[in-house]
């Protein structure tokens, strides 16, 4: 049976990110469908909006940083570039892990005990940055030479078809369509079990990846459904944000542009250069990035959730965590 996080384990967990006078009240965890984890991952992160806010601003101040050396490198020669973006990407992506490694320690906080401290949230995450900067390159780099092999060999079939088969290029449209949304949908799936176990049970990098599948083996197609629901939710969200505060902005006739062409900027259609970029365009990166950034703790919070559901599925952690109660 995997390793379960002991009393000691969860006693810390409580008292690292509780105020000193704080009563400890656990939540009453259950097993939860689809529906009630979406409702529970909104609930908590509206009773802890500004918090979790706090932590992901600093995903808003890193893309505002990196889309201004976009501009900025616009004189610089080619290798100049190349050095430029090496690093800034490098940062960018240590950045991200960071944040969103906080967002998990606070989420589960947020839901074992039902408060947390922003700054012990970020203290773990730093605490925990190294194992799991590293196992986040090494799931990223997997996951994009598995998608461009797979693509590739796709593309090379595809080359012997039919001419006159229509129906090849639609199945050839769906497999692609698959492959685009099965691989990253696999390891992201393995990633939030992976992270979670290493921030909430302090466990090794080989360890945390042989917990993560150990929680998922057997059900891995319903939680894998359930993370691309989770992500298609934030997604939709995120979307309604950038196209609403995008039509906003037409009234103040900064732009002729319609609202198709608004949600085309809010989704990838915006300049990367000094010559195409104006104040409403400016603006729509600072929406596009505002959208993401208050949307990041929902998909995250989600995830969390996700993985104490299985805990409680396959372990019986809700009664583990109420015996520990009792106990203490």
């Amino acid at each position: 049976m995997p390793e379960q996080l002991n009393d000691s384990q969860a006693g810390d967990l409580v008292k690292n990110n509780l105020p000193p006078d704080k009563k400890i009240n656990l939540p009453n965890l259950r097993a939860m469908g689809l529906g009630e984890l979406l409702d529970t991952t909104l609930s908590l992160y509206r009773a802890h909006f500004r918090p979790f806010l706090g932590i992901s601003s600093g995903y808003f101040i890193a893309m505002l940083i990196a889309i201004a050396i976009v501009y900025l490198d616009d004189p610089v020669g080619r290798n100049s570039k190349i050095a430029i973006w090496v690093l800034t990407i490098g940062v960018f992506f240590g950045s991200f892990v960071f944040i969103i490694s906080s967002l998990i320690s606070a989420s589960a906080q947020a839901y074992l005990v039902g408060t947390f401290r922003t700054w012990a949230a970020l203290r773990q995450g730093m605490r925990q940055f190294l194992p799991c900067f590293i196992n986040s390159l090494v799931f990223g780099l997997v996951a994009v030479l598995l998608a461009a092999t797979l693509i590739t060999l796709f593309v090379v079939l595809y080359e012997f078809r039919s001419e006159d088969d229509a129906s090849y290029s639609i199945f050839g449209g769906f497999i692609l369509m698959l492959i685009l949304i099965w691989v990253p949908g696999c390891f992201v799936t393995y990633w939030c079990f992976f992270a979670s176990t290493i921030l909430v049970e302090g466990k090794s990098i080989r360890a945390s990846v042989r917990r993560g599948r150990d929680l998922i083996r057997g059900t891995w197609w319903r939680v894998t459904g359930m993370v691309l629901a989770i992500f298609l939710f934030s997604f939709a969200i995120s979307f309604i944000l950038r196209g609403t505060f995008g039509f906003l902005l037409t009234l103040t006739g900064l732009t002729d542009d319609g609202f198709v062409k608004i949600l085309q900027m809010g989704m990838w259609d915006l300049p990367t250069t000094q010559r195409g970029l104006n104040l409403f365009k400016a603006l729509m990166y600072v929406i596009n990035f505002g959208a993401d950034t208050i949307t990041m703790p929902i998909w995250v919070i989600g995830g969390t959730l996700l993985y104490f559901d299985q805990r409680i599925r396959k372990e019986g952690f809700d009664i583990e965590m109420m015996a520990t109660r009792q106990g203490g």
